[in-house]
């Protein structure tokens, strides 16, 4: 979600491994995305792909929040080896990560979080087993 009257500034992603898929939900009027020197103005249910090396940047000058969808897929000219390292590269740094927050005793992070929302699915799943 992108707050209203906001800006996220020009920033990139570090490879050109991945594309940006930006479809928005709700609150696109009045809100653009710059990739690159071209600017797009954003529509409801349109989705945008893009290489997330090229500079890229969002405003929302709405008096709503806008909610995007956004994920990353394979640039299709990654190879199968590439991605394979690239995965093992992502997830050795996710576990070191971890480690770093446990260690600081901050129970509020990302990790956490993710923690318990992996525990209330189970219970969930309990539940309308029974």
């Amino acid at each position: 979600c992108l707050a209203p009257e906001s800006h996220i500034t020009q920033h990139n992603g570090p490879t050109n491994k991945k594309l940006r898929c930006f479809l928005p939900l709700s609150g696109a009027s009045d809100a653009r995305l710059r990739i690159g020197g071209e600017v797009a103005e954003l529509e409801v249910g349109k989705v945008l792909v893009w290489d997330d090396s090229f500079q890229h940047e969002s405003w929302n000058d709405a008096k709503t929040s806008r909610t995007t969808l956004i994920f990353d897929i394979w640039h299709p000219e990654t190879t199968a080896k590439e991605r394979k390292f690239l995965s093992f590269l992502g997830n050795a740094q996710l576990r070191h990560q971890k480690k770093v927050v446990e260690a600081s005793g901050n129970e509020d992070n990302f990790f956490s979080i993710i923690d318990r929302a992996q525990y209330l699915t189970v219970c969930e799943e309990e539940l309308w087993t029974k």
